[in-house]
């Protein structure tokens, strides 16, 4: 087994992924994009965005703009089962931008084999949700939704909305 393994990282047919909670699904993205993983900290909410846009935060000198992707999904949470000691920001990097991204957990990092990452079914190709999917990989006691980041702000014209909010920040402060 262990050959295989080693095998599989030689020859690229791995992909290494971050995996993590809303609500009761797991949800994963590419280790590529991930830039790093911290707790929820002090955020400003900038007045005229979406709902899902929290606002922003200072992350190590960098104005950095956050949303909540629960509210960008629409997942509904339990009752009482908002932020918690648990809850994550995964800090991604989307083309030449950062975006903060609130999650309820983050449960691992591992390495997945791609033959397990299944194209999303056509069944599920209408909604808005499945657009935000690239795959779904299929574990052995589990099936986690990965994300394509860069899809994940419906239109260009949103996209600068939300991205150019820490600058709209900046101008302001």
């Amino acid at each position: 087994m262990r050959r295989r393994r080693e095998k599989m990282e030689l020859t690229g047919d791995e992909e290494q992924i971050v995996s993590f909670r809303l609500g009761k699904e797991t949800f994963a993205v590419k280790v590529a994009q991930v830039r790093e993983i911290g707790k929820v900290q002090d955020i400003t909410h900038i007045p005229k965005m979406p709902d899902y846009v929290e606002g922003v935060m200072n992350l190590r000198g960098q104005i950095t703009t956050v949303i909540d992707l629960k509210k960008r999904f629409g997942i509904v949470s339990e009752a009482g089962a908002e932020r918690t000691a648990q809850s994550r920001i995964i800090v991604a990097e989307i083309g030449d931008h950062q975006l903060g991204i609130i999650v309820d957990s983050v449960e691992d990092v591992m390495r997945v084999p791609r033959n397990s990452i299944s194209p999303v079914p056509k069944t599920l190709s209408t909604g808005v949700q499945s657009s935000f999917l690239q795959g779904i990989c299929k574990l052995q006691n589990k099936l986690i939704m990965l994300l394509d980041l860069g899809k994940m702000i419906s239109d260009e014209g949103e996209m600068n909305m939300v991205m150019n909010a820490s600058k709209t920040e900046r101008a302001e402060a």
